[in-house]
């Protein structure tokens, strides 16, 4: 996407020193009068008004029959701030033009609020989804317009926040979100066929399985949800496997006598809600650097939409192998020591290669490292203590490579994966970011305009 090459004015001659000096003076006030930055806190207060929907939303999908509806897992949460990110982002680009759209859609923007335009996407984007039970997104919505001037440049931005959600309502009908699977969950067997996943027997009912519709969901931005399928886990007989389940069942093992009070603390502080991890940290950074309205609306659904689409790549993965968890490998080794093993927390109900966890946090550092220009980020991560899911502490990671290398040890410390899992799950959200990133969210060729 190229800028236009102006070929330079000879100065050779007086004729031209005049004109050109004249000139100068005459665009100088036009361009000391260009409007400020628009400030960001609008796009950071609807961010948490959709983060606390989304949590607040319940859902039938999977919930066996006189079960109550269940909250949101947290991989279909990244599904639904997409959404909501990605209206936002479109309506703030038809208005501001500094990147391409997600999606084109038709609608005059003139000279519209970028504000009223965030309000109005994100409001009608999770009315659409999630609907608004006791009103509570209509008293935000009515609150949020009533801070701004009562104008023609708010109604307008009102108009474009709607077409800009009733465009991805449209463009993702029909996704594959909550698609009906059938037998997914394996029928327990004793003994458990080896390598073979069977649904965590701590679950309660076993059945209340973990979005395996996501393995066949239409991305959002990659060609196919198979597009970066991982390479088959290792054999049962490898060195790298009996490496590997032996750490984990010495280290993940919740009354483990070799994982020190530190690396617990790691293990507990990954195992936040990463609805509510990913979105403060993005909203935390947008802070930290000063972005201006523009730029923070594109953090957001930078940060939500590619580690959404590296879940959907991985539970693809998932899927395909089918991969079992330590709980029931260890489980099934025939130590009679280890019959009763159990992880540090409980095993969520999917298959274990590769990690989800690796998959999409992987994914958020490569869009952390894409926006701030640099690996040396530098970033504060919210995370959870002592077993609860709670943003209650904080972490810091200097580079991305140090995010990449705590989040690995994590999922090990926490009993959740092999050591293997992780890094392929690694793998395969930076080649996931990668592809994603070289295609989309780029400056927009001030040549063209949409």
């Amino acid at each position: 996407m190229g800028s236009r090459r102006v070929k330079p004015l000879s100065l050779a001659g007086s004729a031209l020193v005049l004109p050109l000096v004249l000139f100068a003076a005459w665009v100088a006030p036009a361009s000391a009068a260009a409007p400020a930055p628009a400030s960001p806190q609008v796009a950071l207060d609807w961010n948490l008004n959709a983060v606390t929907a989304v949590r607040a939303a319940r859902t039938m999908d999977g919930v066996p029959v006189g079960l109550p509806p269940r909250p949101f897992y947290q991989p279909e949460g990244l599904v639904y701030m997409s959404y909501v990110q990605a209206a936002v982002y479109d309506a703030v680009m038809k208005i501001s033009h500094r990147y391409e759209l997600y999606h084109h859609f038709s609608v005059g923007a003139g000279n519209a609020s970028p504000e009223s335009a965030v309000i109005s996407a994100s409001y009608n984007t999770l009315v659409f989804y999630l609907g608004d039970p006791g009103g509570v997104l209509a008293t935000k919505y009515a609150a949020s317009i009533a801070a701004l001037p009562h104008d023609k440049r708010t109604a307008r931005g009102i108009a474009v926040g709607e077409a800009a959600a009733a465009d991805i309502e449209q463009l993702r009908a029909g996704d594959g979100r909550n698609a009906p699977v059938s037998d997914a969950c394996p029928t327990p067997s004793s003994p458990p066929t080896p390598g073979a996943w069977l649904c965590n027997p701590a679950a309660a009912p076993p059945q209340f399985e973990v979005t395996p519709w996501l393995a066949g969901m239409r991305p959002f931005l990659l060609q196919s949800s198979s597009q970066f399928r991982a390479p088959a886990p290792p054999a049962l007989d490898s060195a790298l496997y009996i490496a590997n389940f032996n750490e984990t069942r010495a280290f993940g093992d919740k009354n483990s006598t070799v994982r020190s009070p530190d690396e617990t603390a790691v293990a507990w502080f990954w195992l936040g809600n990463v609805i509510d991890q990913f979105n403060a940290t993005l909203r935390g950074v947008a802070m930290q650097h000063n972005l201006d309205l523009v730029d923070t609306v594109r953090l957001l659904v930078m940060g939500v939409m590619v580690p959404a689409d590296a879940l959907i790549n991985c539970f693809d993965s998932k899927y395909h192998y089918l991969f079992w968890r330590p709980i029931t490998a260890i489980r099934a080794d025939g130590n009679p020591a280890d019959a009763s093993w159990t992880p540090l927390a409980a095993t969520p109900n999917h298959p274990e290669y590769p990690s989800a966890h690796g998959c999409a946090t992987s994914a958020l550092g490569s869009v952390l490292a894409d926006v701030l220009a640099t690996t040396s980020f530098n970033v504060t991560m919210p995370g959870a203590q002592n077993g609860s899911v709670a943003l209650t502490t904080t972490r810091t990671y200097a580079t991305e490579a140090d995010l990449d290398s705590e989040l690995v040890n994590a999922r090990v410390w926490i009993g959740y994966h092999f050591r293997n899992s992780v890094l392929r799950g690694e793998d395969l959200g930076h080649s996931a970011a990668a592809w994603s990133l070289q295609r989309f969210f780029l400056p927009q060729d001030k040549e063209g305009g949409d």
